[in-house]
């Protein structure tokens, strides 16, 4: 159920990410549900014209090393694909968002 939950709220983050039409406003009200204090501090102030992705493309996958706290979500995207990082304080919190970025290499 865990790697459900992680799967959702990776492309559930993706989605509300990757919507550069929107205000500033639109834009960080839609993203800050999901994500985690660090998240939210990193993305403040974010333009959102200026990000690349305009869709989810296909199914998130979880990638190696996923722990209780702290999973790698791989989500395609029509700008390529994209690794969040989720986070949680214990495994009955749900998961945040807490970097959204491109897939390197």
């Amino acid at each position: 159920q865990s790697k459900a939950d992680a799967l959702t709220a990776a492309t559930a983050a993706m989605t509300a990410f990757a919507r550069p039409n929107l205000t500033e406003a639109e834009w960080w009200n839609g993203l800050l549900p999901h994500l985690s204090q660090e998240g939210a501090a990193a993305y403040e102030g974010t333009l959102p014209e200026n990000i690349p992705v305009t869709a989810v493309t296909g199914d998130a996958t979880v990638l190696e090393g996923a722990t209780d706290v702290i999973v790698l979500v791989e989500v395609p995207t029509d700008a390529g694909a994209y690794v969040i990082t989720l986070t949680r304080s214990d495994a009955s919190q749900p998961w945040l968002a807490e970097r959204i970025r491109p897939k390197q290499g």
